[in-house]
């Protein structure tokens, strides 16, 4: 049976594009923006005039903060446990991770205990496999600050069945569509694309681009993680129907010339959520949204799961 193409504007799918980060760079913009967030007794000033967030009065409690990601076919590995500060103290990498020596850290998926590797300040399990379409439950115990935290959170992995069809598109002038075909996984509605190129500089930037083409040198070194770290994501797709779908990376996503290296997520519901409301919490509206949170107890952050995918392509002049 011949199968069905569709593209990323197809009926029934949203397309959102953003501003990206890699998972652990997105992470640490959450942290900053969320350290004290579960924190806070806020006062929201609604309507579109100008709205904010009353931090005068507001209480300092610890929290064990997760970046945790589970991908099947992969053992668990680069699980980071860090914590929350109060309003105005400095944040330094030392005091920022949770080790078992200093917070008595214990840690576990469905019941097996995570090794801790003090090198990179990690928790992983080199036995556990992950698998597809299987519930996993993150427990954390730690103390902070002299107080005693305990969290809880479950993924459920995606089926098998996502995949990009092509690994090496070749190459593009800039400004053609780059179009990367996937099947998806059933039961999966969400997918994100992360664009990045290999090498970004000012020497490689696309000077004559169609969309800001009044950047000079300068301007690009100090928006370069901007420019250079791209996504986006297509929801609510008919993940069940026998066709093949396709995402588009166009002009806003490819400011360098050079090759690309595109990772595509089939997501669960914790990472679709986390990507939704967690990087920005206000509205274009200029009101504020409280992020979605899947962890019970005393935890915030991301347990989600995923199944990656690389594509690769060229721009060229």
């Amino acid at each position: 049976m011949k199968r069905e193409t569709v593209s990323q504007k197809h009926k029934g799918g949203k397309l959102i594009r953003m501003f990206a980060y890699s998972a652990s760079r997105c992470f640490r913009r959450f942290l900053v923006c969320r350290l004290f967030f579960p924190a806070l007794i806020v006062s929201l000033l609604a309507g579109c005039g100008s709205p904010g967030i009353n931090l005068n009065s507001a209480a300092y409690n610890p929290k064990i903060a997760v970046e945790a990601y589970l991908y099947p076919g992969n053992t668990v590995s680069q699980i980071r446990l860090m914590r929350n500060f109060p309003i105005g103290d400095s944040i330094n990498q030392a005091g920022l991770y949770l080790t078992p020596s200093g917070n008595n850290v214990s840690a576990s998926i469905n019941g097996v205990q995570l090794s801790f590797d003090p090198q990179t300040s990690t928790y992983y399990d080199n036995q556990m496999l992950v698998e597809y379409n299987k519930p996993y439950n993150l427990e954390v115990f730690a103390t902070i600050d002299g107080v005693k935290l305990h969290t809880t959170s479950t993924t459920v992995t995606p089926q098998k069945g996502f995949s990009v069809l092509s690994k090496d598109l070749g190459d593009f002038i800039y400004g053609d569509s780059v179009d990367i075909r996937y099947l998806p996984s059933p039961g999966t509605g969400f997918y994100a694309f992360s664009i990045v190129p290999d090498t970004a500089t000012t020497k490689n930037f696309i000077y004559s681009n169609a969309l800001r083409s009044n950047l000079d040198s300068s301007k690009v070194a100090n928006h370069l993680n901007e420019l250079k770290f791209r996504y986006g994501t297509v929801d609510n797709i008919n993940s069940y129907a026998d066709v093949t779908y396709s995402f588009s990376v166009s002009d806003i996503d490819t400011w360098f010339y050079g090759t690309y290296t595109v990772v595509a997520y089939a997501c669960d519901q914790n990472f679709k959520d986390y990507i939704l409301t967690n990087p920005n919490v206000q509205e274009v509206d200029g009101n504020f949204h409280e992020p979605v949170e899947t962890f019970q107890g005393d935890g915030i952050g991301v347990f989600g799961s995923a199944i990656a995918d690389t594509v690769k392509f060229t721009v060229v002049r």
